[in-house]
């Protein structure tokens, strides 16, 4: 790595803590100050599962589920396999997500599972996004809705998880259509796979 840090240019190693944008600083870790001039910020992301009110305290039972924490990718399979009727619904936040296309593999999946042991007709899969897109590169969408259509799919756009009740298998999502009056609706469940909210880290310990 060091061989290819340009000459003149100083290689900080230690993790950013903070950022304070009022005083153009960065604030390292053991609480090492560094200023600049211009920055440019690449941080990665963390799973916020606090964000959707009722989801930590039912994720990995009551049919809820996320292929986001890898221990409950068992419990995910559990519930596709043993799914022969009812209602499975997907979720996307707003962006920016970990891994935007995992939410829709896991419907994918689901799908194609079902599909070949015949109870697809019997499932009503639900895809709840709080884009207004299927998918953000435009190339990839015409591919994607041959298999929306494939396995029968409901795409709700607009749609963002905010709360859940695992043991009444209930759902409810904030409608924000353009232009439109945010609305919440309920939505009832057999099974949903929860793609949870992200927040860059370290902005939340930022003055920004």
């Amino acid at each position: 790595m060091g061989s290819l840090i340009p000459r003149g240019v100083h290689w900080l190693k230690s993790a950013v803590a903070a950022f304070e944008p009022q005083d153009n600083a960065v604030i390292l870790d053991g609480c090492r100050v560094v200023k600049y001039d211009r920055l440019v910020v690449c941080p990665g992301l963390k799973l916020d599962w606090h964000k959707v009110e009722g989801l930590v305290s039912t994720l990995g039972k009551h049919g809820v589920t996320s292929n986001y924490r890898y221990d409950l990718a068992p419990y995910t399979w559990e519930l596709v396999s043993g799914m022969k009727e009812g209602r499975a619904i997907f979720t996307q936040p707003p962006m920016p997500i970990k891994c935007a296309g995992a939410p829709q593999k896991a419907l994918y999946l689901s799908g194609d599972y079902w599909r070949k042991q015949g109870v697809l007709k019997n499932i009503d899969i639900q895809f709840h996004n709080a884009g207004g897109v299927l998918f953000g590169v435009k190339e990839y969408v015409p591919a994607l809705e041959k298999y929306i259509d494939l396995y029968g799919a409901n795409l709700n756009f607009f749609n963002n998880l905010v709360a859940i009740d695992g043991p009444a298998k209930k759902a409810w999502f904030d409608v924000a259509k353009p232009d439109t009056p945010v609305e919440r609706v309920e939505v009832d469940f057999d099974m949903i796979h929860v793609c949870p909210h992200s927040l860059p880290r370290i902005l939340s310990a930022s003055r920004l």
